[in-house]
């Protein structure tokens, strides 16, 4: 098996920070691999807003939903991912700026990932609160918001949070989501 499978295969999302602040450094190596990812015509519609500030970290955990609450507020480096939808117009009724946003977010996953970072996207947050508390202007759109540190001790979490990270990760056989020249018709693996 590749290294690069190896990597995927045992990424996790962990929800357990340790106080240990990421470097600049390390945030811009996330950046980096950020910025590298692909998009339509290379376009890249894509921003990333840190919560740098002790007011700006606040105004982040306030927009969290309740699920996230519990525990993203732990992790040092706070992040906004936002698509400009206008710099990748839609087109046969595809959003694509999302699918390019992904990729630039599933970059700096696996790159946190092998620096020995957590890395956690959330879609669990007040979009509007964000939009007002960091100035996003209209043309840009809230896709998730990220947290990233290194990993502390899972047994400090809350018990239902604990129970999360612990569970040990599953994915789908390939039979069950691939086919072979139609929906639905098996292919073998």
């Amino acid at each position: 098996m590749s290294q690069l499978l190896d990597l995927i295969q045992s990424r996790r999302s962990d929800r357990h920070f340790s106080q240990q602040s990421v470097s600049n450094q390390d945030i811009k190596d996330l950046l980096e691999a950020f910025r590298w990812a692909p998009s339509c015509n290379n376009r890249q519609p894509w921003r990333v807003v840190l919560a740098r500030s002790a007011s700006a970290q606040e105004a982040f955990d306030a927009a969290l939903s309740e699920g996230n609450r519990p525990w993203a507020p732990a992790a040092s480096l706070k992040m906004i991912i936002l698509g400009v939808p206008e710099e990748q117009p839609e087109k046969n009724g595809q959003q694509s700026y999302l699918l390019d946003v992904g990729f630039a977010m599933q970059n700096m996953m696996l790159q946190g990932y092998a620096m020995g970072l957590t890395i956690h996207a959330m879609a669990g947050f007040d979009a509007n609160k964000i939009r007002d508390a960091f100035d996003i202007p209209a043309s840009a759109q809230p896709v998730a918001l990220m947290v990233a540190g290194y990993r502390g001790v899972v047994e400090q979490l809350p018990e239902a949070v604990r129970v999360k990270d612990l569970k040990p990760r599953t994915r789908k056989n390939l039979e069950e989501f691939s086919f072979a020249n139609r929906y639905g018709e098996k292919d073998g693996f």
